[in-house]
């Protein structure tokens, strides 16, 4: 019983069998070209050829050197990349364990499925992300299956949804929402006033305020260039009200927030917004009817709206067992879908059709909130938000631009490296700012005679009915008397 001769003759062989393995690997691999373009890799470097595994890829990516560091946001996101691809690759061919086993046929497999559950700007990024990261990690001379998906764009911009700006009237109406909100208030009067992004409202230090000469200098967070801006009327009531608060920063609540729960300040904006525009006023769905009634319906307008893969099929489930009678908790257990997810994907289906047929509807600042701030996309399943912060950033580029401002001055308030920036993501006016715009700066021989003068009567006709409504600002009645004596 203590003689160990079959145990170490079983450790031997084993031994044995795994450098025959090898030996068979590299028999088998030599002469071919990868073999010989491995000898050369390492003639020329003194290192072997490493081979970077399918799960490795997050962390490999992470440990590059790069000139500036990445964040931890950033690189949270590009670890949910790699992971989503991972799990594909999975379920797609488990053989495949290194870089190198995936094929473009995999990669196209792939970019479909994110077609049919993501936005097409999500899609886009994936697709640079592996690409990059593939031609880091992949051996030399192999070729990357990734690198045919990048700068495939449409023609034109349809699929890009742009911020809303606020007209002048809507912004008188936001701040009018705003004013009993002691927190938000100076932080949407700042934001209005200054065209800055959310975190350098939040994070303005006293060090760039220069209340004498009526200047905010400012480094922007996000690309580090320095900004000048002028200190207008409000915003310097609102500076003013905060001296002396013994912080550093002008609004350190606001930071701090912003540091713990930055969706938080969104989320408050956003009740603003509604508040201001939509609450009570988002059209009603038409009375309740049986979910059964419209189950034909329900399923043409998510087969319609939504593209062949893994998203329709879930909200057919869905939608099928709640016109069967199910119910929300029932169909989670059922499907093991969140509670959440089954929610949106009724609601939306309730949306496309424009009939209630959901056995509890109860309105809510949510539903608000969505009618005011966000639009249905396309493609991908999270609305696009169109009147959130950045909004106001808009806001003052289109408002300066239609006034007449020159955008060198307005890039030089903004930060923004060119003109084309400014341009085509901030500069969006309505209709009559268009139209005013043009009437105010073409020749009559081009408008007709509209001048000024006829666009000061505009005004006038609408200021009048201001007053008439009661809603006119004390500003506005000065401004009238002006225009009166003019017209």
């Amino acid at each position: 019983m203590r003689d160990k001769g079959d145990e170490e003759f079983e450790e031997s062989r084993k031994a044995a069998q795994k450098k025959l393995d090898e030996y068979m690997d590299d028999a088998g691999r030599k002469g071919r070209a990868d073999h010989l373009t491995e000898r050369l890799i390492e003639s020329k470097t003194g290192r072997p050829v490493e081979y970077c595994r399918l799960d490795e890829l997050a962390a490999r990516w992470r440990g590059l050197g790069r000139e500036t560091p990445a964040s931890e946001a950033y690189l949270q996101g590009c670890d949910a990349a790699f992971n989503r691809f991972v799990e594909f690759m999975r379920v797609r061919n488990v053989e495949s364990l290194f870089l190198y086993q995936v094929t473009p046929e995999d990669a196209g497999a792939f970019m479909v499925v994110l077609q049919s559950t993501l936005a097409r700007k999500t899609v886009r990024d994936s697709a640079k992300l592996l690409n990059k990261a593939f031609e880091r990690c992949l051996p030399v001379g192999v070729a990357n299956p990734f690198s045919g998906f990048v700068g495939r764009r449409s023609a034109g911009e349809s699929e890009t949804v742009h911020r809303k700006p606020f007209t002048d009237k809507e912004l008188e109406a936001l701040l009018a929402a705003a004013r009993d909100d002691a927190f938000m208030y100076p932080l949407i009067v700042t934001a209005a006033c200054s065209g800055m992004r959310r975190g350098d409202v939040c994070c303005l230090p006293w060090s760039a305020v220069d209340l004498a000469d009526g200047m905010l200098t400012v480094k922007t967070s996000k690309t580090g260039a320095d900004v000048e801006i002028p200190i207008f009327k409000p915003l310097r009531a609102v500076l003013e009200a905060r001296k002396g608060n013994g912080s550093e920063l002008v609004f350190p609540e606001a930071a701090s927030l912003l540091e713990r729960n930055p969706d938080a300040l969104t989320w408050q904006f956003k009740k603003i917004v509604a508040r201001a525009f939509g609450v009570g006023d988002s059209p009603a769905l038409p009375p309740t009817v049986p979910a059964v009634d419209v189950l034909a319906e329900g399923e043409a307008a998510i087969i319609e709206k939504v593209q062949e893969g893994p998203r329709r099929e879930r909200m057919l489930k869905i939608f099928r067992a709640y016109c069967d009678g199910g119910s929300l908790v029932g169909i989670v257990k059922a499907t093991g879908h969140a509670k959440c997810t089954v929610s949106l994907d009724l609601h939306t289906v309730q949306e496309w059709i424009g009939k209630s047929f959901m056995r509890v509807q109860t309105p809510s600042i949510k539903r608000a909130i969505r009618a005011s701030t966000q639009v249905e996309r396309v493609h991908g399943q999270r609305a696009a938000s169109v009147r959130d912060w950045h909004a106001l950033r808009a806001t003052f580029v289109t408002l300066a631009l239609s006034a007449g401002v020159p955008v060198e001055l307005v890039r030089r308030v903004t930060g923004h490296a060119t003109v084309e920036v400014v341009l085509k993501h901030y500069f969006r006016p309505d209709r009559e700012q268009f139209k005013s715009a043009f009437k105010g700066a073409m020749p009559n021989v081009l408008t007709g005679g509209e001048s000024t003068q006829s666009l000061a009567a505009d005004e006038l006709h609408a200021l009048t009915g201001k007053i008439a409504a009661g809603t006119a600002t004390e500003a506005e009645r000065k401004r009238m008397r002006v225009l009166a004596a003019k017209v």
